[in-house]
């Protein structure tokens, strides 16, 4: 990132060269926004949203599953604002700005000229925010403290507009890619992480279905389901079901509900059996009866 904000601001002060003066491009916000010169404030800013963000981690009943959320989509659009700070050079509209020298790989200067597609500082603000949107607890306290860090991060994108370390555009694709990013990688680790059984001890840190101590048998159960994994974390395997009755190993239960398993009972026109039946003495685990192993050992055979 900092070699392509060197580039970016290396390239950028060929545009004063050529015009002989600094030159802001118009930006409507900056007419309503009044120049102010302290740019502390918008790291400051950063920090007011790290602290908040850090405690919610440590307090939260699945850490490692947020730190890696917040990690990977924080990296995803980081990526992409390497893709876009040094394609498009524009002048910047901080007239205090530094301009990096000398070698590329080896200058480090904060809040150097030319770092300016897309703002850096307004992405933390918004991936921050999107945790508590996300991992707050779901009672009152929770929304308000989510509405507090969305103010903060409001706050924060003025601040960087008001000290000119941005224009509008600048912050605005960072509140457009932020969350992008964030539903990306979501959508990524249901469907190529957590539906495989991969990792589910950053999912499920207690067992299979439970997010929480204080989940119910049914949602953990509904978990599952949705999900289409065994008790242990295996994908749901009918043939592994059969030949683990075949060899005599203990039975796994397939992730069905007792509903499901009456509605197909009444289809076939066979009577209803203990077949989709919890049993209370397994936590979180619906058993499926003799009855039904042995109707899915026959039809199995029938086929094969």
């Amino acid at each position: 990132m900092n070699v392509m904000a060197n580039v970016a601001s290396q390239r950028s002060k060929l545009i004063e060269d050529q015009l002989g003066q600094r030159f802001t491009l118009p930006d409507v916000f900056f007419l309503f926004i009044g120049y102010v010169e302290l740019l502390w404030m918008t790291d400051m800013f950063d920090a007011l949203m790290f602290v908040p963000t850090a405690a919610l981690i440590i307090t939260h009943d699945r850490p490692w599953r947020v730190v890696s959320r917040l990690l990977l989509s924080w990296g995803l659009a980081s990526i992409i604002r390497i893709t876009t700070v040094a394609i498009t050079s524009v002048p910047d509209p901080r007239p205090s700005c530094e301009y990096a020298h000398g070698n590329v790989f080896s200058t480090f200067t904060l809040h150097r000229c030319g770092d300016a597609i897309y703002s850096g500082h307004t992405l933390i603000f918004v991936v921050c925010s999107l945790v508590w949107s996300s991992f707050a607890p779901r009672n009152w306290v929770g929304r308000i403290l989510t509405a507090f860090v969305y103010g903060l991060a409001i706050a924060g994108s003025l601040i960087v507009i008001a000290n000119r370390a941005h224009y509008t555009i600048d912050v605005l694709l960072a509140w457009y890619i932020a969350p992008g990013a964030w539903y990306t990688v979501a959508w990524f680790w249901f469907w190529h992480v957590t539906k495989k059984g991969r990792l589910l001890k950053i999912e499920f840190p207690v067992e299979v279905g439970r997010h929480r101590d204080s989940d119910s048998e049914e949602k953990c159960q509904r978990r599952r389901v949705e999900l289409g994994l065994m008790p242990d974390g295996t994908p749901y395997d009918p043939v592994a079901l059969y030949l683990r009755a075949l060899h005599g190993e203990p039975e796994l239960s397939p992730p069905v509900s007792a509903a499901r398993t009456t509605e197909k009972q009444d289809v076939d026109g066979a009577a209803p059996t203990a077949g989709g039946t919890p049993n209370p003495n397994d936590e979180c685990v619906l058993t499926i009866g003799e009855s039904s192993s042995q109707a899915f050992t026959e039809d199995f055979s029938a086929r094969h």
